[in-house]
């Protein structure tokens, strides 16, 4: 039986104001252009995720981040690097690339570090992102269980494991909620300054 890992955050912080913090912290890191901020931030990202007791699997996301590359690869710009047959490696594809999949793999960490299954947001709008950001969850924690063969039947199956199609509310229980602690706003609120204070820094810089 696998082990469930503490969820370090909700210890102190509660579901929405830790989702507020996650949704503050986005805009800076999807504006950044800059590699090594991006790079930062997912990692600082993917520390949050931990914390929260996600899994993550290295090496699916580094898998992911290696696409992305390679597609940017097939359409070179900048300086030539290194050529391999046919395929010329540019600075400029090479970068492009590597921005955008630290992108996507740190909005993947940001959003399974800041939604938690009690997460409740205000009208229909906010009842639909709540499960659409559920259900991302459910299948990042699945991703053992994706069948390659078998791939929409497995993940089928993970969705109806944690959702019941004849009943209109999920099928799983939900943690109590807590209350964010006076010792969870000190907490947050680094770590929300921290990207914008990034990219602030990249703008006056160049």
């Amino acid at each position: 039986m696998r082990t469930i890992k503490t969820d370090r955050i909700g210890t102190v912080v509660a579901s929405g104001p830790r989702f507020l913090a996650g949704m503050l912290m986005l805009p800076p890191f999807l504006l950044t252009n800059n590699l090594a901020i991006k790079v930062g931030l997912a990692t600082l990202f993917a520390f949050l995720a931990l914390l929260a007791g996600k899994r993550l699997r290295w090496a699916y996301f580094l898998l992911l981040i290696l696409s992305v590359v390679f597609f940017h690869l097939l359409n070179p710009w900048g300086r030539v690097l290194l050529e391999i047959g046919p395929l010329a490696i540019t600075v400029g594809a090479l970068e492009s690339g590597l921005i955008r999949g630290f992108t996507l793999v740190g909005m993947v960490f940001l959003s399974v570090a800041a939604v938690r299954p009690e997460l409740e947001l205000p009208g229909r709008f906010g009842g639909l992102l709540g499960k659409t950001f559920y259900y991302f969850d459910a299948v990042i924690e699945g991703k053992n269980q994706l069948s390659r063969k078998n791939f929409f039947s497995s993940l089928d199956k993970i969705l109806i494991e944690r959702f019941n199609p004849n009943r209109e509310e999920l099928a799983h229980k939900k943690s109590p909620e807590i209350e964010t602690t006076r010792g969870g706003w000190p907490v947050l609120i680094p770590f929300i300054l921290i990207p914008w204070g990034l990219w602030a820094w990249e703008i006056l810089r160049g």
